[in-house]
């Protein structure tokens, strides 16, 4: 079972790095370069987990916010 888990998350590892190392080659700020972006990318690999979990949460806000009725044309607050 702890097998299991742990080749789940060094197979998650390398895609989210090798993304994370693209993206701040794509995005990069010419004027101010990061220093070390690969070391970078590493760490956002480790951690790529809570970089999961917070996009299932962001999803869940988003459906959250499309699914709230919309206001009656009436409801305010009248000045």
């Amino acid at each position: 079972m702890v097998g299991t888990l742990v080749v789940i998350y060094l197979c998650g590892w390398l895609p989210v790095t090798l993304a994370a190392y693209a993206a701040s080659k794509r995005l990069v700020d010419k004027r101010a370069p990061a220093p070390r972006p690969f070391f970078v990318s590493l760490i956002a690999g480790g951690l790529w987990p809570l970089l999961v979990v917070g996009m299932v949460e962001l999803s869940s806000v988003i459906v959250y916010m499309k699914l709230q009725p919309k206001p009656a044309p009436g409801v305010g607050i009248f000045a």
